[in-house]
């Protein structure tokens, strides 16, 4: 459900990026967490509270879009915290991150409007997931105010693999496949005109397939001048995929 640009300069039109804040005492894992969040399009760590108390105080000045929270922390739990988050009726999307398996802590959160729940041990790739799950309702939040069914129900989907693999309302598995393959092919950065061609579809159309591969982190964009004017938007496999 990736929005549909005019014009290759209409990147403008896109959040440049997410805050997030993570939530956790232990740094080890609050780095591991930092490097899934800044290898995601579109999100970007604006901050690190070791604890519950210490991210109440931060969380009006640094104004996240996202939280992940820990739920178990001295000095201030995460379940008070996100109690005191809905009290106060600040909009902020949750992903809880935590050990606890308990059918009423999973209840509770769920009352609460976490947008998901990882219980730990997770994979990167799981953290991911939910992440870049997060980031496609953002978009299609953003893209429209009237929602289809079918766009409810994108934006409603966790991060969880049976959800990841649902492709945005649209897109077609073997078109994927060719935007994919067209990449392989050609080594160098390409535009949107191009690959539509070699791919014979839409320039709009090439657009939303390689838009929905950079935010999956499978193609990574970059700016480039093609003679006077405006620089255009370009896309190429990621030489080092995650």
């Amino acid at each position: 459900m990736t929005p549909v640009m005019a014009e290759e300069t209409d990147i403008s039109t896109v959040p440049v990026d997410w805050r997030v804040m993570i939530v956790e005492d232990h740094a080890a894992i609050a780095s591991v967490h930092k490097q899934v969040v800044d290898s995601v399009p579109y999100l970007r760590t604006e901050h690190v509270a070791r604890n519950g108390e210490e991210a109440m105080l931060a969380v009006r000045h640094v104004q996240p879009d996202l939280i992940i929270l820990d739920l178990s922390m001295a000095g201030g739990d995460g379940l008070t915290f996100l109690r005191r988050l809905r009290r106060e009726g600040l909009p902020i999307d949750v992903i809880v991150v935590t050990a606890s398996r308990g059918g009423r802590v999973v209840q509770e959160c769920t009352h609460l409007g976490v947008v998901d729940y990882l219980v730990k041990p997770f994979s990167a790739q799981r953290l991911r997931g939910a992440l870049t799950a997060f980031a496609m309702r953002r978009r299609a939040l953003n893209a429209t105010s009237e929602l289809t069914q079918a766009d409810v129900d994108t934006i409603q989907a966790s991060g969880s693999a049976r959800q990841e693999r649902k492709l945005p309302k649209g897109l077609k598995e073997t078109t994927l496949r060719a935007v994919v393959a067209t990449l392989e092919a050609n080594p160098e950065p390409m535009c949107s005109d191009r690959v539509g061609e070699q791919v014979g579809i839409a320039r709009v159309t090439a657009r939303r397939y390689l838009e929905y591969l950079q935010l999956l982190g499978v193609v990574e964009m970059s700016r480039q001048m093609d003679g006077p004017g405006r620089p255009r938007n370009r896309y190429r496999l990621r030489q080092d995929p995650r």
